[in-house]
This record gives structure tokens, C-alpha cells and sequence, in this order.
């Protein structure tokens, strides 16, 4: 093919032949590797199975909906194309618990469920470890409140620390105040220490000729009608610096027996910070009634509340500290994240999906979105830290965790130590020490 070959050709036709030619070039190219047209997704994660994976995810309170989200998401992306997730939702936590130790026993189990941050020293037996070239110890840290590495990032049985789960969501302790009522009674700031809070007690206070509680400073103090009160109470003690957990177990040691009894004097009829009775019924009922005027709870307790109340000016603050000093401040942390299955026969898939859906900051924004829940993502943390919610997520930085070795056996051992003092049956030490020991199985 000579020159003259071309000079007899019209224009389009010479545009023809030039697009040809490139294609043939890329093809050449693409077939040599030396660019990646020709690869398939698989070659995006050499180590991804193939073919069609169906994923099955268990979980509390969420609706399908929050999963269907993130499901279309993920089979957006060229490597998961081919993988479908089925969420199935329980409303509540026991009947959960119950479902999930009952088909993990019977090999049916799914291949990734929800984990509350509190349960997983007990339930790491139950989880596959992330693979560390997917999702490393490293990457929780920069990603997470420190809480979360504290509270994921467990010391497998080879002594190498191993992410055994990740937070779709995060949640703390914050200060729940009735703007109307503090309006009222012209307090202009939230209390910042427990001592500002218990000198608005005489302000907030009302009661009766007989001395009745009707209107409640804040609900503090019981087991019963203050329905966190599990969580309450050892914030306390880490904030008066117990050292609650040890190589030995639980440890209720002197500040963690000065908290309890800073905690129980809001209950006590002759103390003079009384504040709260259990005649009062659920500390959030009593809230949303405008019979209370201070709540220590999660930002998740805010929807139950404007369920019974929608008209309620509800403040948030970061909970009141024993320490005016910054660098001593905490609040205690409480979240779920996802765990894949010890039995799951995807487990790789598994991890993948889940790095996909609490480590992408689009996918975490619109799953909170969907949920109402609050992001565990330092990014989008600092993205609204001065927002709406700037109380809660600014106090996330904060957060810590108690470990404990059984949730439920722990309200239960706290409430009866609590019910045992308060009324007398036991003295203060002897029974922060009987609860230790029934915790630590001795």
C-alpha cells in the first residue's frame, strides 16, 4: 500500500481507515497488558471469588430499606457486581440474641450480624477476624474515635491484633435538657460539671407538701425507672478514675465506690440533691411529659422521645464532667457495628462488603441519613461537628468504653447492687464487692 493508494481516497474514507487503525492499536495494546482494557473486574482483587455470592446479613432495629441502599452500592462497583445481600431485621435485641446463638449452634447462621460494642469480648469467638491486607488495626485508628479500636480491635489466639469489627454508626452519653424549662426558670447554660448540676437542683426542683417529687431536676439514681442507668453509673466511675477493668476482671475499686454513691444521693429522700423517684416511672417518659428536666442519654433515645412529644424543645450538651479541666473529659460510648461469622463460607466477600459500607464516606452518609443515626467516620464527624448534632459528634472524640464481659449479667448485677444499698440491705462496700465478684464468676 503506496502513497498513491491514499492520495485516491476521499476525506471520509481516510477517517475510516485512521479509526481502524487506532483500534487495532488498542486491541494490540489491551492483549500485550499494557493497558487494562481487556482485564476483567476480577483482576481489581485477585483474591475475590467468582461468581454469583449471595450475602446474608442479620441486624437490630434497621429497616431493609438502609441495607437496600448500600447493597446497590456495592454491586455498582466492577468486583461485586455479582454479590446480592439479604438483611433481615429483628426489632428486638433479645429475640435477636436469642435467633443468632440459636443458628450459629445449628450451622445456619448469616454471614454477617450485628455486634454491639459492649458484646465483643464475648462475642469474638463467634467472628472471623478481618484479612489485614483488607482492613488493618492501622486503618481503624485513623479512620474511627479511638473508642472504636478499643473496642474492635481485639488480640487474637497468635497475639496479633486483628480488626473484629466495624461501626456502621456511632452514639454517646450527652446531656438532654429542656430548653422550655430552663427558659423558664431563666438558666441560660447547660451545667459543664456535676457540680453546676447539682447547684440547679434547688432551682428545678418541685415538690409537694409532702414532700412528693413533681417536678425533676434530673433522673438520676435508681435501676429501674432510669433505664440506662447501666451505662450512667460506670461513666461515672471512670470519671472519678476507676480503674474498672483489670488482668484480673472487674474492679469496683474506692472512686468507683465514691460514683455510686454520688450517683445513688439523686434517689435519696433525706439527701439534699434528691432529684428523682422511681414513682415517677421511665426517667424518657417522664422527659417527654416535661416532668423531668435533665436526661443523660444517647442520640438515639431523642426519636423516643419526640414520639410521646413532638413539640418538645429538646437541648444537647456534652455530659456534665467531675473535671472542669479538657484533657480530662469523657463520655461513654455506645454503637453497633458489623461482624462477619466464624462459619461463613465468604467470609473474604464478607469483610469486603462490610469495609465498602462503613469505610466509604458516601455510603456511611446515606446509611445514617436513612437511619437518623449519627457516623462513626471521623470525616464525616469533623464535615458536621458544628451542626445540629455538634454536641454528640464533638463528644464522640471523647468517648471511651467499659469492657464487659456480659451485657445483660452486668445490668442485672449493677441494678441489684444499686436496689441492695439504696435500701439498706448491704453497706456500699460490701456490695460493690459481692457485685465484683458474682461479675468475675468467683
Amino acid at each position: 500500500m503506496n502513497a498513491d493508494f491514499f492520495s485516491g481516497l476521499n476525506k471520509q474514507q481516510l477517517t475510516i481507515i485512521g479509526v481502524v487503525g487506532i483500534l487495532i492499536l488498542l486491541v494490540i495494546l489491551g492483549l500485550t497488558g499494557i493497558i487494562p482494557i481487556f482485564k476483567s473486574s476480577q483482576s481489581l482483587d485477585p483474591n475475590f471469588p467468582t461468581g454469583k455470592i449471595t450475602l446474608q446479613v442479620w441486624g437490630v432495629g434497621d429497616e431493609a430499606a438502609a441495607f437496600k441502599g448500600i447493597s446497590e452500592s456495592y454491586q455498582a462497583q466492577p468486583v461485586s457486581k455479582s454479590v446480592s445481600v439479604q438483611y433481615t431485621k429483628f426489632d428486638s435485641v433479645t429475640a435477636y440474641e436469642k435467633a443468632l446463638v440459636t443458628a450459629l449452634a445449628e450451622g445456619q447462621g448469616p454471614d454477617i450480624f450485628m455486634v454491639k460494642n459492649s458484646w465483643l469480648q464475648k462475642d469474638a469467638a463467634k467472628l472471623q477476624p478481618a484479612p489485614v491486607g483488607m482492613v488493618s488495626p492501622l486503618m481503624v485508628s485513623q479512620a474511627f474515635p479511638q473508642a472504636v479500636y478499643k473496642d474492635m480491635v481485639l488480640t487474637a489466639s497468635d497475639n496479633q491484633a486483628y480488626v473484629f469489627a466495624l461501626p456502621l454508626h456511632f452514639d454517646a452519653l450527652a446531656l438532654l435538657y429542656n430548653k422550655d424549662i430552663f427558659n423558664t426558670k431563666a438558666i441560660i447554660y447547660p451545667p459543664k460539671t456535676w457540680d453546676e448540676v447539682v447547684g440547679l437542683i434547688p432551682t428545678l426542683r418541685e415538690m409537694d407538701a409532702q414532700k412528693n417529687i413533681q417536678a425533676s431536676p434530673i433522673a438520676l439514681g435508681t435501676a429501674r425507672g432510669v433505664s440506662n442507668f447501666d451505662d450512667i453509673l460506670p461513666l461515672l466511675m471512670m470519671q472519678s478514675g476507676a480503674t474498672l477493668n483489670t488482668a484480673n476482671g472487674v474492679v469496683f475499686d474506692d472512686p468507683a465506690q465514691k460514683a455510686t454513691s454520688f450517683y445513688l444521693q439523686f434517689a435519696n429522700p433525706v439527701n439534699p440533691y434528691y432529684s428523682w423517684s422511681d414513682t415517677m416511672g421511665s426517667a424518657r417518659d417522664a422527659f417527654a411529659a416535661q416532668k423531668v428536666s435533665m436526661l443523660i442519654d444517647t442520640h438515639s433515645a431523642l426519636a423516643e422521645i419526640k414520639s410521646k412529644n413532638n413539640f418538645i424543645q429538646i437541648g444537647v450538651a456534652p455530659v456534665p464532667q467531675l473535671s472542669a479541666r479538657p484533657q480530662d473529659a469523657q463520655t461513654l460510648a455506645s454503637y453497633w457495628g458489623l461482624g462477619v461469622s466464624r462459619q461463613s463460607k465468604q467470609a473474604y466477600v464478607a469483610w469486603h462488603f462490610i469495609r465498602f459500607a462503613t469505610m466509604t464516606p458516601d455510603v456511611s452518609k446515606a446509611y445514617v441519613q436513612a437511619t437518623q443515626k449519627l457516623p462513626a467516620l471521623l470525616s464525616l464527624i469533623d464535615a458536621d461537628k458544628n451542626g445540629e448534632n455538634g454536641a454528640f459528634l464533638k463528644s464522640f472524640l471523647i468517648a471511651r468504653t467499659w469492657i464487659r464481659p456480659d451485657d445483660e449479667k452486668m445490668k442485672d448485677v449493677l441494678g441489684r447492687m444499686i436496689d441492695n444499698v439504696a435500701t439498706g440491705k448491704t453497706t456500699l462496700s460490701q456490695g460493690a464487692r459481692a457485685a465484683q465478684e458474682e461479675i468475675n464468676g468467683n
